[in-house]
């Protein structure tokens, strides 16, 4: 109904503050080139960037690290569309109440066409990828995530195999892979080859653990230099269905070995990796890291795969931990679940009463999720 597309140009910088303000609906991946050519970057990214800056903040899209945050975090300043058509601006100094609401609101509050976003200088990320066995990936994501900046791992369901992924800052000068060796990496395995294990699976589901296992390639190390934004994010153009929760760090483990169970006893197979990261605690109201270190575990389907009943055991077990859901992603959680689950929920309530009493922006997602 409404396009922000448009919405697309850095409107002010301040280089001394290293504050940008931007229209809402860029893109990642634009943001981020503009960001590079001003010196400057965001201090973590997700590792997809087709979402708008807008659906990526009110989501509290994420990365990884204990010493980091969500995108929604680097956010000082938005400037919204309220329900009357009046224009709300927010900042630290001027409406902070809205503003902390409004950095992880899920559109509820009003339309967001700027934001002023706090960066950091641009930097190099030294990425190290490392596949091998399940058992000692786990070990090596337990010692790396209190030492390093960015570490998560993927394993790959019905195997023994994980992936190990650790990003570092480093002064070192880029030293990019050969544009052969990328695009044989990028677009023919990991895209393309993938698409078509996903397309084979559906047909003989009984090959796919063979299949996923000759892709696999076992005690294979990847390391190479390059601007933070090319490091953190990855191109996936194998379309999905997800799923990801929020829970208690010291719990992060556990619960994998849970999901690890359920998902081997499953009838069908499942042929995407399941992804597990970390992050530092904020105070965004809403935000899944609200209050506490979180590990985040998703899981993800095939397009046009039925997400019953991997999806509903994966979720009974990420509610016993207290889990709080991604918000753009699939799960069946109500508002009368949620509101335990975050401290500051009457709060946000009060910014919600007060910006859209009569539920102008809502949908029945909004309608499920936050009104009850």
């Amino acid at each position: 109904m409404i396009d922000l597309s448009n919405f697309n140009s850095i409107t002010r910088v301040d280089q001394e503050l290293m504050l940008v303000t931007v229209g809402a609906g860029i893109r990642l991946f634009e943001l981020n080139k503009q960001l590079e050519l001003l010196g400057l970057a965001l201090p973590n990214l997700g590792d997809i960037d087709c979402q708008s800056l807008a659906g990526a903040i009110s989501t509290g899209t994420h990365g990884t690290g204990l010493g980091f945050h969500s995108i929604s975090e680097a956010v000082v300043g938005i400037k919204m569309i309220t329900g009357d058509g009046g224009i709300l601006q927010c900042s630290t100094s001027k409406n902070q109440n809205f503003l902390e609401a409004a950095r992880v609101g899920l559109g509820s509050l009003g339309i967001m066409v700027e934001v002023t976003l706090q960066c950091v200088p641009a930097f190099n990320l030294r990425a190290m990828e490392q596949t091998t066995h399940i058992e000692s990936v786990l070990e090596l994501f337990e010692a790396a995530i209190e030492t390093e900046d960015h570490t998560e791992f993927f394993w790959f369901p019905h195997t023994e195999v994980g992936t190990l992924k650790i990003n570092s800052k480093t002064t070192d000068s880029p030293s990019y892979r050969s544009r052969y060796k990328a695009f044989l990496s990028d677009e023919i395995i990991a895209n393309g080859g993938f698409e078509l294990i996903n397309r084979y699976a559906k047909f003989f589901p009984s090959r796919a653990q063979q299949m996923l296992e000759k892709q696999l390639a076992t005690d294979r190390k990847i390391s190479y230099v390059a601007p933070s934004y090319k490091v953190f994010c990855s191109k996936r153009r194998v379309r999905f269905i997800e799923m990801e929760y929020a829970i208690p760090l010291e719990y992060l483990l556990e619960a994998f070995q849970k999901v690890r169970e359920v998902t081997q006893q499953l009838d069908s197979p499942i042929t995407f990796p399941i992804e597990v990261r970390v992050l530092g605690a904020d105070s965004i109201p809403l935000s899944p890291a609200y209050g506490r270190k979180s590990g985040y575990i998703a899981v993800h389907v095939f397009r046009g795969t039925p997400t019953d009943p991997y999806f509903r055991l994966v979720e009974d077990i990420m509610k016993t931990y207290g889990g709080r859901p991604h918000w753009g992603k699939m799960h069946t959680r109500t508002s009368r679940e949620l509101s335990d689950l975050y401290p500051e929920w009457n709060k946000f309530q009060s910014v919600l009463e007060e910006l859209d009493p009569d539920g102008h922006f809502s949908t029945p997602y909004l309608d499920r999720v936050l009104r009850g």
